[in-house]
């Protein structure tokens, strides 16, 4: 580099009167000129009339102007060459009720539905109200939840929102160079030399880092040339050079480990504007805050798709519930038809038995198009197509015991595991650490500084040595910075403080607030978390008890029906009683089912309740695989970890603030006591009048 400067220095010896002086002259007249004009046609100032727009005239436009557009809202579509989802290429038409195909039945189990929706979905797909079009992904796609969200936060470099990398980018040494030439000719109101001439060279390089306890250090390496034509000048043109140290160290507002750590090294340049959440800690509490959302989505996910299982699981045995109704509605209506055509049944009678086979038939394409649409949710939240020739049935069935959960432990367990607490909990600690930042700021900035420095000056930039004009020896730049001994040094204290320290003070004070507010936020949840668990206790007991209850009526509905129908064939009784019995069995059975259904969603509500959903489930988060530097470097730190002798001098800043675990993990928690209640269990399907057990029909989707 010093090369350079030399060569350039005399290559503006060289060609400081041709045409390269010409070329630069010129070109400075036309953009002067163009400057001028420009300036006059920007204040609107001309010497003739303002052209009208009529008067424009466009080269080659024709007799039209085909490209303007009088408009410009219109909708548009972006040119993207994106390829759409696999799922969606291949899927077939979805199964109606008009359209009736013969698939082939795959079954299927829960956890194979968690396994394919891992496997299939980078969006987390959530259960969603309200209806076609209302599903987050389509209405606010930038709120889902993805795959990507962790790592996004890892890379992020905004204010606020920085990564873990970013925060530690504030501690890398940065590294600036330039190199300029010039050159100047003036005239000047002397008799010797009225034109002066002066030619100029300057290279200047340095390294700057900032320190953990917010010091910062400058290495500097600077050089210059200057070449003149002024006869009162010791050499015609001379160097010039420094090369040294700076170094700043805060001693009140901002100093410290502490502070550094948390809000990020001190930048003059920006003030207060980047706040006090820019350091390291920071980002790391930020990335754990991404973590536990990442994990509500995966487990709020996992409900999803569990009731959406049990619902496909409820859809089919509505279903097979309407099918056996409609059959024995079939059968009651050909029995009525016959006596009718005989003459031994009154026409208002058969009319009432096909009236019941047309509401039974109803209720049977109702069940089946509701079948069709529960198994068609299920392949949205398992990232599958809508219809790939197969139909999905459920092959796991209810737990037929009662769950007695006990009321302290799931307490115990929904405040320890529940991922809101946990991610609130990181969100106090943010703002307990920014709070002790922007409590170092309500003091004065008062720095100690120092720098230090070797001079060099010379009329050659390496030569050995030269002579001035009284015939002494002077070294040259080079044989200067080691020989000539110039050195420079400073040594003090800068101070400056706003009086009041307003700012400051108001920047404390909202982070009280702030902190106030979290950890009532925080209250709040832990009452919210305990009204849930109670909440779904009760759901669970409710559900319990209603399918019982659902399961003695649909025993006694089928006992009707067996005696109403004896007693209508030797006619002691009407059809109008058989009819209504067969109706009170459909419904029995069908409330039963969805008991069923609603006492495994309770179990679900109190796994999620009590924060033991993606356990029960067996589903862990993991990082992934990282780079193989990276395990090399690990395996380093370890090493020496092991190998290190403990300092009790030494102490962590800020202190640690992690916990290895949940406090109380192992001490306080208790699974849930599965017992068997002295009820009669429910049973599997209603008995028919054979007193045999219904076998579950399969859906006729031909």
């Amino acid at each position: 580099m010093l090369y350079l400067i030399r060569q350039g220095s005399q290559m503006i010896k060289d060609i400081g009167s041709d045409r390269f002086i010409r070329s630069l002259r010129e070109i400075f007249r036309r953009t002067v000129s163009a400057a001028l004009c420009s300036g006059v046609l920007l204040s609107g100032c001309s010497t003739t009339e303002k052209a009208k727009v009529a008067d424009l005239q466009y080269l080659c436009e024709g007799s039209g102007r085909s490209s303007y557009r009088g408009h410009n809202t219109a909708m548009e579509h972006p040119c993207l060459d994106n390829v759409t989802a696999e799922a969606v290429q291949v899927s077939d038409e979805p199964r109606t009720l008009q359209r009736r195909v013969d698939d082939e039945v795959r079954e299927i189990t829960l956890q194979e539905c968690i396994r394919i929706a891992g496997r299939n979905n980078e969006v987390i797909e959530q259960e969603a109200f309200g209806g076609v079009g209302a599903q987050l992904v389509l209405s606010s796609p930038e709120g889902s939840n993805t795959i990507y969200d962790a790592a996004i936060q890892e890379t992020g470099v905004l204010f606020g929102r920085r990564g873990l990398n970013a925060a530690l980018a504030e501690f890398d040494t940065n590294f600036s160079t330039g190199l300029t030439w010039g050159r100047g000719i003036n005239r000047l109101n002397v008799i010797d030399t009225p034109i002066a001439t002066a030619e100029t060279a300057n290279f200047t390089s340095g390294l700057n880092k900032s320190f953990a306890t917010g010091a910062s250090v400058s290495v500097f390496n600077d050089w210059s040339y200057a070449g003149t034509n002024l006869n009162n000048t010791l050499f015609p043109s001379a160097y010039r050079g420094s090369v040294g140290a700076e170094v700043r160290q805060p001693l009140l507002a901002g100093s410290g480990v502490d502070f550094t750590r948390i809000a990020g090294p001190v930048n003059p340049s920006f003030g207060s504007i980047a706040g006090v959440s820019q350091g390291v800690v920071i980002a790391r509490i930020n990335q754990d805050i991404t973590l536990a959302d990442f994990e509500l989505a995966i487990r709020n996910g996992i409900r999803t798709i569990e009731n959406a299982y049990w619902d496909l699981y409820g859809a089919y045995r509505v279903y097979d519930t309407a099918v056996v109704a409609y059959e024995s509605a079939f059968q009651t209506w050909r029995e009525a038809q016959t006596r009718f055509e005989v003459g031994t049944l009154k026409p208002a009678d058969e009319l009432q038995a096909r009236d019941r086979l047309y509401e039974t038939r109803a209720q049977v394409e109702l069940s089946l198009s509701n079948l069709f649409r529960a198994e068609a949710y299920l392949r949205v939240v398992l990232g599958m197509p809508m219809n790939d020739g197969t139909v999905m049935r459920p092959i796991d069935e209810p737990v037929m015991a009662e769950f007695k959960p006990d009321w302290k432990s799931c307490i115990i367990d929904g405040l320890t595991n529940r991922t809101e607490l946990r991610r609130q909990k990181w969100q106090i600690k943010s703002l307990q650490l920014q709070l002790i930042a922007a409590r170092s700021l309500v003091r004065p900035r008062l720095d100690a500084v120092g720098s230090y420095g070797m001079n060099a000056f010379g009329d050659q930039l390496g030569s050995q040595s030269v002579f001035g004009a009284n015939a002494a020896p002077v070294n040259s730049a080079f044989g200067s910075l080691t020989h000539d001994g110039l050195e420079s040094w400073t040594m003090g204290f800068q101070m400056s403080m706003p009086i009041g320290f307003r700012q400051a003070r108001s920047q404390v004070r909202n982070y009280e607030l702030q902190l106030a507010r979290a950890n009532a936020i925080l209250a709040s949840q832990e009452k919210r978390v305990a009204h849930d668990i109670a909440v779904s206790m009760q759901e669970m007991s409710a559900a319990w008890t209603a399918a019982q209850t659902n399961s003695h009526r649909m025993k006694a509905a089928a006992e009707r029906v067996e005696l109403l129908e004896a007693e209508r064939e030797v006619g002691t009784t009407t059809l109008d009683l058989v009819l209504r019995a067969q109706a009170s069995v459909a419904t029995a059975e069908a409330s039963y089912y969805q008991q069923v259904v609603q006492y495994m969603k309770s179990i679900t509500n109190l796994n999620l309740a009590t924060g033991r959903l993606l356990e029960v489930h067996g589903v862990y988060l993991a990082e992934g695989m990282w780079t193989p530097a990276a395990y090399e470097d690990a395996a380093m730190r370890a090493s020496e970890r092991r190998n290190g002798i403990d300092n009790p001098n030494l102490s962590t800043q800020p202190l640690e603030f992690v916990s290895p675990g949940p406090p109380g993990t192992v001490e306080l928690r208790t699974p849930f006591r599965q017992t068997v209640p002295e009820a009669p269990e429910i049973p599997d399907a209603p008995a028919t009048s054979d007193s045999e057990e219904t076998e579950a029909v399969e859906p006729n989707v031909q």
